[in-house]
């Protein structure tokens, strides 16, 4: 393009030096009276094969005045608009900003050209519901992203149309992470955590303070939160020692007992168990223990745990007869717990079928689609998934293991929806350097800048789109984001004149008016959005709306048997009979809670196993 560019500014240069030949030809002969009578497109022409007098001075200067007129349009300052001059930017700009890329996030249409946000840096997108951020942003970018990706499915809608195609045709492992059903790939919050290690106990600390935040300003909660954060704390190291001493496992293994590493496991743990110990000594009676205080002091009588793990409960222990106090503490503790008493949540979250260590050694994509009818019971679950996903991925760096090799897409629909991310928002500033690319999809400014915890504040709010270089906004339905988004576009200066009708005559004036004023942001059309960077151009464009693109509808043609046979490209109604009939996704197996519940002995079989083959 380049090249083709500069070919044609040369030919237009050589036009304009071959007519000024007949011109100074006439000038330095003293006939520019004649110019009429003489000139016309050939007269040059004329000049050069008659050797008219002068004609070595004429081309000379023929050559050399284009030259100088475009030095001479540096030299001269170009005078400063009185309220500003802003434009949006032309094709060569964006050009010039390299958005023609052929790789990276996809970010809009100009020209009928996508445009490709191929950097480091991030993308936010203000998007007001049913503006079509699904068919031209998210399920775009994932027919298109080619290394791994973890996506905020809302509706399950991006899994349905994308799956099939990330699987099959990018060949990535493909993930559907949905809690609330049997059809879902599992994960355990708790598999990430390592009790032996210093690190671990920061980890299991950093865990709890996402079930049980403090610092709320409110005492009384304050104080709950804290005490219920410590029991958790402990039930964990309780729970990991029984599951991985020897001594342990043969306790459980003998009482026919259950422990799990899991969140349901720490929920049933505080409970306490129910079993018999017989007394050897027929004088004796037998010991019945039930609940948590008789299982506490019997694991820690009998030497099953620690005794730094037994110091982690002298708080709770203090409350056994405190009532009404024991009770709240234990009404805090089970609160964010709660849902995991769901056979389907307890399922998925009993293990891990993918590992977020693996997402930047090989390309793999998870959908987490959780519905909205659920939304409200798994913030906290979902919370605790992102949080995670960042501190385990923040542990190593590309330049320190070659291994991780892959960046990873994390693309954020209804990013607000799973509440405050403190981990998120206090390394936004470095994730880039661990590979990790930001897409966050909100609905306005007033959601984002929500008080904690369902937002970031105003200040936080600031700060997550100050680190979002790329900035994608659709016509807002907030007058308030629509007159954000106005100043930010800038003023035109504009001739304003004035006339009188008495007298005549009139007068003229420089005065500023919005490229875009709010209002007319508001009325954007459907199909239209507007990008902004920093320190340079607006851009208004297209959205990649896929459904009317060869370029999207022959990549739903490879996986779909319905829509290859369709000459052409299919339209929205054929592609949406497609995915209804699952054409698109790929098949996600059932989990089966009673295989769940048989697996558990055959694991402390394997348990015990391990620990006699390392001893012997």
């Amino acid at each position: 393009m380049k090249t083709i560019k500069y070919l044609f500014l040369f030919l237009i240069y050589i036009l304009i030096a071959y007519l000024l030949i007949g011109v100074y030809v006439l000038v330095l002969n003293k006939e520019i009276k004649h110019i009429k009578e003489y000139y016309d497109l050939t007269f040059s022409f004329q000049c050069i094969i008659n050797s008219y007098p002068k004609l070595k001075e004429s081309c000379i200067l023929s050559f050399i005045t284009p030259i100088m007129i475009y030095l001479i349009k540096f030299l001269i300052p170009e005078k400063q608009k009185l309220h500003g001059d802003a434009k949006f930017a032309t094709r060569s700009d964006i050009a010039k900003m390299g958005l023609f890329s052929k790789k990276g996030v996809i970010i809009g249409k100009f020209g009928g050209q996508l445009l490709r946000f191929d950097s480091q840096e991030f993308v936010s997108l203000g998007a007001p519901t049913r503006s079509g951020k699904g068919i031209s942003e998210v399920n775009t970018n994932l027919l298109d992203w080619k290394e791994s990706c973890v996506v905020q499915d809302i509706k399950q809608e991006c899994f349905e149309y994308t799956s099939r195609y990330r699987k099959n045709i990018l060949g990535q492992e493909v993930y559907l992470f949905n809690p609330f059903s049997k059809k879902t790939h599992c994960y355990n919050p708790l598999h990430y955590i390592d009790l032996s290690s210093a690190e671990g106990n920061e980890d299991i600390n950093g865990l709890a303070k996402i079930l049980y935040p403090q610092n709320t300003g409110n005492e009384n909660s304050d104080f709950f939160n804290s005490q219920a954060s410590d029991l958790f704390v402990g039930l964990c190291y309780m729970c990991y020692e029984l599951l991985n001493t020897k001594k342990g496992v043969k306790f459980l293994e003998k009482h026919n007992l259950r422990a799990e590493f899991t969140l349901y496991g720490i929920l049933s743990l505080s409970e306490g168990f129910k079993f018999t110990e017989i007394v050897p000594d027929p004088d004796q009676e037998n010991q019945e223990i039930s609940g948590f205080f008789e299982t506490f002091e019997y694991l820690s009588e009998n030497g099953y745990i620690t005794q730094r793990t037994a110091e982690l409960f002298n708080s709770f222990m203090l409350l056994k007869k405190a009532e009404n106090t024991k009770a709240g503490v234990l009404a805090s503790f089970v609160t964010p717990l709660s849902v995991f008493k769901s056979e389907n949540v307890r399922l998925a979250t009993s293990k891990n079928d993918f590992d977020f260590r693996d997402l930047r050694r090989k390309k793999m994509t998870i959908y987490i689609g959780i519905t909205p009818d659920n939304i409200e019971n798994s913030k906290k679950l979902l919370n605790i998934f992102w949080q995670q996903l960042f501190q385990v991925n923040l542990k190593e760096r590309p330049d320190q293991n070659k291994d991780l090799k892959y960046q990873v897409l994390l693309l954020m629909d209804e990013f607000t929806s799973v509440g405050y991310l403190g981990v998120y928002l206090n390394s936004i500033a470095y994730i880039a350097g661990y590979n990790l690319r930001s897409l966050i999809i909100y609905q306005s400014y007033s959601q984002l800048a929500e008080k904690i915890p369902n937002g970031y504040g105003d200040t936080g709010a600031k700060t997550l789109l100050a680190n979002h270089s790329c900035q994608i906004y659709f016509a807002p339905k907030e007058i308030e984001d629509a007159k954000k988004l106005s100043e930010s576009l800038g003023n035109q200066t504009i001739k304003n004149r004035s006339r009188n009708l008495k007298g005549g005559g009139g007068s003229e004036s420089d005065v500023a008016r919005a490229l875009m004023l709010p209002q007319e942001v508001r009325e954007l059309p459907f199909e239209e959005e507007i990008i902004l960077f920093a320190g340079k151009k607006p851009i208004k464009c297209n959205k990649a709306i896929y459904y009317n693109d060869p370029y999207f509808m022959d990549k739903f043609k490879l996986v779909s048997k319905s829509l290859s046979k369709i000459k052409g490209i299919p339209n929205r109604a054929e592609l949406e009979n497609a995915v209804i009939n699952g054409e698109t996704a790929v098949e996600i197996k059932s989990n089966d809670f009673n295989e769940y519940l048989n697996g558990y002995k055959q694991d402390l079989s394997k348990r015990l196993e391990k620990f006699e083959n390392e001893e012997n």
